[in-house]
């Protein structure tokens, strides 16, 4: 007999003897939605691991080491969970588990393996079942999920989780109306199902229609345990609408329960340096005005032929590298003489800039030294090259997170990402400036798809 759990009692939901995948889910809720509980959990954890390595009876051991990986999932440390789950994979809900840590981690060949073998026993589990159908879908076989979707209607028409993962599957064909209307299909059935609400977010907002997207994302984040994606893109949206304090206040939720999540900080700051930031037009203009200047290759110059190759040798390409070195580190490098040198003054001149200004801090802040001789490795970030919001957005809530991401997509990849082909000539014109292209066709291997949404 399932024990209630109408509480929070740990020894208890945890009991070995007792536990199930419906006390496991309302530890997960209860953790996430009050600070105390988390910290139940993790005295909890520390003392599951003390008992664990005086542990002598290798029984009692594998139940320990059970609860403990249950528990590393319920944090979301997949990696740890996982490690300590394959040692007990052949117990039903050791397998369920570690099923679940290899979907989140990618393993979907694994997954399946682990929920097949989580049901074997009891043949009519709906959640097991679904489990089984997103593992398929993941690893590409959508046409198998579908049938047995289909064949699961009859017994659970009324199971708004049936409806979402036939939405899925219909999205992964390319049918996007048909799993439109089967997320409100779910949603009928259950105006909460989060999964759902967070498709159709996460559909509005790659329509542009910021309204509907940030209705659902909010009635999202009010289930626990609640999509940190959720929380991002709502985040977005808020700053891209002007509500700093809103955004701030969803990255801020995120880092309360990871204070490292990366993204999350990244865009706190952002969302707090834009409540303090004084807002001029004119300034904002001339700086995106500098910023072309400075992003014009030199090959747009007439240089003579000595000038261009040995600025070719020293990596140099764009007027912002030439104000990233000084007269005296070009003078060094072999065959660059006096004339060369007037040469590049006179085209900087004309632009009003010189060389070394970088270095001066005169220009923009993102310059950095450049070591003589060298070329720098930058990683630039999405967010740092001058992509307009909506652009910046729909790249980031797709996944893509510096320009090399980027330039490995092609048009079509983007296109179904949600980029409109307005911001494909901005994605291009961005690139162009870097010396970089979109992937062609042709040249594309064929790769797994991701599932940037989830």
């Amino acid at each position: 007999m399932a024990i209630a759990i109408a509480d929070f009692d740990l020894d208890r939901l945890l009991d070995v003897e007792t536990i199930t995948r419906e006390t496991v889910a309302h530890v997960k809720d209860q953790t996430f939605k009050d600070r105390d509980n988390r910290e139940a959990l993790d005295s909890k954890i520390e003392a599951i691991r003390a008992n664990l390595k005086k542990e002598h009876d290798g029984s009692r051991a594998k139940d320990l080491t059970l609860l403990l990986g249950i528990c590393e999932w319920v944090l979301g440390r997949v990696n740890e969970s996982a490690a300590l789950l394959k040692e007990v994979k052949s117990r039903k809900i050791g397998s369920y588990y570690l099923g679940k840590c290899s979907m989140e981690s990618g393993a979907y060949d694994l997954a399946l393996e682990c929920f097949e073998r989580a049901r074997k026993a009891d043949t009519e589990e709906f959640d097991i079942d679904m489990d089984v159908v997103e593992a398929k879908r993941k690893r590409g076989d959508v046409e198998s999920a579908l049938k047995d979707i289909k064949a699961y209607v009859q017994s659970y028409g009324n199971k708004a989780e049936l409806y979402y993962q036939w939405g899925r599957c219909l999205d992964a064909m390319g049918e996007y109306q048909e799993s439109f209307n089967k997320y409100e299909q779910s949603l009928q059935i259950d105006p909460n199902h989060a999964k759902s609400l967070f498709q159709q977010a996460f559909n509005y907002d790659m329509d542009g229609e910021d309204e509907k997207a940030i209705d659902y994302y909010e009635r999202c984040t009010k289930i626990n345990p609640t999509f940190k994606n959720a929380y991002i893109n709502l985040g977005i949206l808020y700053e891209d609408n002007g509500a700093y304090d809103d955004a701030a206040y969803c990255f801020e939720t995120i880092l309360d329960a990871e204070p490292t999540h990366p993204r999350a900080l990244l865009f706190f700051k952002d969302a707090k340096s834009s409540l303090a930031m004084y807002y001029d037009e004119e300034i904002s203009k001339r700086q995106g005005k500098d910023s072309e200047v400075l992003g014009i290759p030199i090959s747009d110059f007439e240089l003579s032929v000595r000038s261009k190759n040995c600025l070719e040798k020293m990596n140099i390409r764009t007027l912002r590298d030439l104000t990233k070195i000084t007269e005296s580190d070009l003078l060094s490098f072999k065959n660059f003489g006096e004339t060369s040198l007037n040469e590049i003054k006179a085209i900087l001149s004309q632009k009003g800039l010189r060389l070394g200004q970088a270095l001066e801090g005169d220009t923009e802040a993102e310059m950095e030294f450049l070591d003589k001789g060298t070329q720098p490795e930058i990683v630039e970030s999405i967010i740092d090259v001058g992509f307009t919001t909506r652009c910046r957005n729909i790249l980031v809530k797709a996944g893509i997170e510096t320009i090399d991401d980027l330039a490995d997509k092609t048009e079509e990849e983007l296109a179904a990402l949600g980029v409109t082909e307005e911001y494909l000539e901005e994605i291009k014109e961005i690139l162009t400036r870097r010396d970089l292209t979109l992937l062609s066709d042709e040249c594309l291997d064929a790769e797994p798809e991701s599932d940037a949404s989830e």
